[in-house]
């Protein structure tokens, strides 16, 4: 694990603790996985990633994705490109996945709630862009729904509005552990936090994003 990384999630306040550094890394690399959910639900092609690199600000936000080696999975029924779509994701997440369950201990479910946050993140934000958010968001469900370890991590997803303006807002199925962090805070996506205060923090974000 490279200490470069460690040290700015440490600093920007996710804490020591090698199970939120863990949980932080996932959700990050979770967004890395953007091109494969965006391939699938512009084109209908399944993008297999095999050789990339990730590049992070001193943020620690993800800022690109380097794909060196890739290729596409060509399928013709619409149910086989759904299982290609899990296989590529799994392709891509799982390397990760293991070592840094093995590097901090945190349970599988728990790394597995933060890959499938972001790909749902990735889902309704690509169909946003492509005016069919609740489509690509139900079919985001479905496709990871097909795979029993990721229906279990799956976030519960819901819509906040303020005004014309609306989010796909989550609730996480195991905490990120960010309150580990010297900042105390905790997300809106986290289970433990209570539903009155969440709304709080959804309708807060819906306005900052407006």
């Amino acid at each position: 694990l490279a200490d470069g990384i460690v040290a700015d999630l440490i600093a920007t306040g996710f804490g020591a603790n090698r199970r939120a550094i863990a949980a932080s890394l996932l959700l990050r690399h979770g967004w890395a996985a953007g091109p494969i959910i965006a391939a699938y639900l512009a084109e209908g092609r399944v993008l297999r990633i095999h050789d990339y690199a990730l590049w992070f600000t001193r943020t620690t936000f993800l800022e690109r994705i380097w794909i060196r080696q890739a290729d596409t999975v060509q399928h013709a029924s619409f149910p086989d490109r759904r299982a290609a779509l899990l296989d590529s994701l799994l392709a891509f997440s799982e390397p990760a996945l293991n070592s840094l369950q093995a590097w901090s201990g945190y349970s599988r479910h728990a790394l597995l709630s933060m890959l499938t946050s972001s790909w749902m993140v990735h889902f309704s934000r690509a169909g946003e862009l492509m005016d069919c958010r609740e489509e690509a968001v139900r079919e985001g469900r479905i496709v990871l729904g097909r795979h029993r370890e990721f229906a279990r991590a799956l976030p519960e997803t819901y819509v906040v509005a303020n005004g014309e303006q609306s989010e796909v807002c989550q609730i996480l199925k195991a905490c990120c552990l960010q309150h580990k962090g010297h900042r105390r805070r905790f997300c809106p996506t986290c289970p433990v936090i209570r539903d009155r205060d969440r709304l709080v923090l959804n309708r807060e974000w819906v306005c900052r994003e407006k």
